[in-house]
């Protein structure tokens, strides 16, 4: 212990010196920190992105839950099988089973399962980090959030508050807005880059002289023995002061049907056209292209997508569940027919919730399976990861943990919190299994872990090396290589 100690105070004193030789070369105190930050994170070999997707209302588990167990399991053969448009990739999907949201209550676990926050249930103030931006902050990336209808009309109220940097985040509401942030500056000056901490990193360091960049170098080399983020980052600088390429992989702003589809028709409206109902889908289309692209082109390589919010009544007359998507379809009860459940009971709700599984996959997960210009030997897919979550588990008992549910003779159902993550993280992940972690000989809420093991299991697979997230510091070690 008093070795620990030691060394956590050494390596203190080397990252305050390498702070103050940054500030010394005339780099500013932000980028100055997010150096010692790329020096602390250990070279992780493969480029990694990682994406958040939030399903509103849970979902019914006789249509969620994968046929099987282990490495052997469908996910296409179970009702209307919601899970079904991700078969095709199965041996990139981890489907997680036996998680809890620590103290989260209904819909408003909204506002903490995504920090494993211990705050009242109805603390929306608190100051808290949701996973996907933890992630971005150990990049050193400025996580790119996208809505589609993720707000009521009036502003962002408790229902909307999914993402948080500390505080609430506000998701991008315009597809079009996000998509020229985005591939605006690709293929301009390389001074003029967009304002993330990478982007500003970068070009700050691109600034430093030959002579300059091997005094950081020296200093580094104190700091660390192995290869660092820094490290590679200052060598890969010194290709692109010779002419090598550029971070972002794509040359020329990517053209996506489903932005160009909207353009005409979102252009100079005012903000509230881009939180009307009607316009959910062509807007949730768009959203999707623009974060499979800003992983593709490694312009942005964390993103996450908020469509809706918690209680959200949106008809989903659209794609054929008439109703609204809360009280109407994700309200309703397990029914049984003959002493067995009735399947049919639940099918609108289970067919909302498939819809957005296949959004996912027509616009994201197809269009990442493309070689990773970074690494020819995987694709996009193989380097992400693509986390599926929900606030709830089962609509109508508003779960928070896993249970049991009764849908006719005994035994019943079990219904989990809809967690899956699909794709390789750069071969952080082992792939193709559903873990379960459920302990049924324990009353409801003490036979989980805590969903914020996971979501720090995912940080470490990430290249985060924290010790701890929210309070959980045990990691899924069965998703890990």
């Amino acid at each position: 212990m008093k070795l620990a100690r030691a060394s956590s105070r050494a390596r203190l004193r080397l990252e305050r010196r390498l702070f103050l030789k940054a500030l010394g070369l005339g780099l500013s105190a932000p980028v100055a920190y997010q150096v010692v930050r790329a020096a602390r994170a250990q070279d992780v070999g493969r480029p990694k992105r990682f994406m958040l997707f939030y399903m509103p209302h849970g979902a019914p588990p006789e249509h969620f839950n994968p046929v099987g167990s282990g490495t052997d399991f469908t996910l296409a053969d179970s009702g209307v099988s919601i899970l079904g448009p991700l078969e095709p990739y199965k041996s990139l999907v981890n489907v997680y089973q036996g998680f809890m949201y620590p103290g989260a209550q209904t819909h408003e676990g909204i506002v903490k399962f995504l920090s494993n926050s211990r705050v009242d249930n109805n603390d929306d103030t608190t100051e808290r980090t949701t996973i996907e931006h933890f992630i971005g902050n150990e990049m050193g990336t400025r996580t790119l959030a996208l809505g589609a209808v993720a707000q009521r009309q009036w502003g962002q109220d408790f229902d909307a508050k999914l993402m948080w940097d500390g505080q609430a985040v506000v998701p991008q509401k315009s597809p079009l807005v996000a998509y020229d942030e985005v591939f605006g500056g690709i293929g301009a000056d390389p001074g003029a880059g967009d304002n993330d901490a990478r982007g500003e990193l970068q070009q700050s360091l691109l600034a430093l002289t030959e002579a300059e960049l091997e005094s950081l170098h020296g200093e580094l080399s104190g700091l660390t023995r192995e290869q660092s983020k820094l490290q590679t980052h200052l060598e890969s600088l010194r290709d692109l002061k010779s002419g090598g390429s550029h971070q972002i992989s794509c040359t020329s702003a990517p053209s996506l049907p489903a932005v160009e589809a909207l353009r005409p028709l979102a252009s100079g409206q005012p903000d509230e056209w881009f939180y009307a109902e009607s316009n959910f889908p062509a807007i949730l289309a768009a959203q999707l292209e623009v974060a499979a692209a800003s992983l593709v082109c490694n312009a942005r390589p964390v993103v996450a997508v908020q469509p809706l919010y918690a209680n959200c009544d949106i008809d989903f007359g659209f794609m054929g569940s008439s109703g609204p998507h809360h009280n109407g379809l994700s309200h309703t009860s397990p029914q049984i027919s003959g002493g067995v459940a009735n399947m049919e009971a639940r099918e609108p709700f289970a067919k909302a919730q498939r819809w957005f599984l296949e959004m996912l996959t027509e616009h994201v997960i197809q269009r990442l399976l493309v070689e990773d210009p970074a690494d020819p030997a995987h694709t996009v897919l193989d380097n992400t990861i693509i986390l599926l979550v929900s606030e709830i588990g089962e609509g109508q008992w508003h779960t928070s943990e896993t249970q049991e549910i009764l849908a006719g003779a005994p035994p019943g159902i079990m219904s989990y919190m809809p967690i899956v993550t699909i794709g390789g993280g750069g071969g952080a992940l082992k792939t193709g299994q559903i873990l379960n972690y459920h302990d049924v000989s324990k009353p409801i809420g003490e036979g989980d872990r805590e969903a914020g093991e996971l979501w720090l299991t995912l940080a470490r697979a990430m290249g985060s090396s924290t010790m701890s997230f929210g309070g959980a510091s045990q990691l899924v070690t069965e998703a890990l290589t």
